[in-house]
């Protein structure tokens, strides 16, 4: 069933439009992101498996749970959770690429810029953690702005960056030190247990 669909051409634009005029800009910029990246992992490791949409923040998680922005979904091709132990709606295998885009094309907002300033419709929005081209960073880290400038606005609200502890499971990086309790504390309390076991 899945493996059927075909999204139409500016399936969903009109309701995106909507959504946007109503306060839902945040979400939807985070929805097309993420259908972008899915897109791009997709055309870089030419394997598709279903994609989670899982929402970071509350903006993104109250979207989800609005029964327009689901209509929205479905008629982008998502699905909603399938049983008790999918938690999230989910970016189909069966999509390819180009459907991807096209679908992320249709959420886009494409009415005046509130901000006043011009945007490129054609251009596709990139998350401040994607890496320039060039870049081998991994998935969610950015490189740092420097200068005396305002940090650039976020266009992916739900990409938070992680502290340096918790960054990355990647062998490349250095280690992170770790707090290990002394072995003198601890090796004396387990030898006393062990020795009171004894008696």
């Amino acid at each position: 069933m899945e493996e059927n669909w075909v999204l139409e051409e500016g399936a969903g634009q009109g309701l995106a439009q909507r959504l946007h005029q109503e306060g839902l800009a945040g979400p939807l910029r985070w929805l097309e992101n993420c259908l972008r990246r899915a897109a791009r992992d997709r055309e870089e490791d030419g394997v598709s498996q279903p994609v989670p949409l899982v929402p970071l923040t509350e903006e993104n998680e109250d979207a989800m749970e609005d029964q327009r922005f689901q209509t929205l979904l479905r008629q982008l091709g998502l699905r909603p959770p399938a049983s008790e132990q999918e938690s999230f709606w989910r970016i189909p295998a069966a999509l390819t690429p180009q459907q991807l885009r096209r679908a992320a094309t249709s959420v886009a907002y494409h009415g005046p810029d509130p901000s006043g300033s011009p945007q490129d419709p054609l251009e596709p929005l990139k998350c401040p953690q994607d890496p320039s081209p060039g870049e081998g960073l991994g998935w969610g880290y950015g490189t740092p702005t420097s200068g005396g400038g305002p940090e650039p606005l976020s266009l992916c609200p739900s990409a938070e960056q992680l502290p340096a502890e918790l960054g990355s499971d990647s062998e490349s990086e250095e280690p992170v030190p770790v707090p290990v309790p002394s072995p003198v504390q601890s090796g004396t309390k387990r030898r006393r247990e062990l020795d009171s076991e004894d008696e």
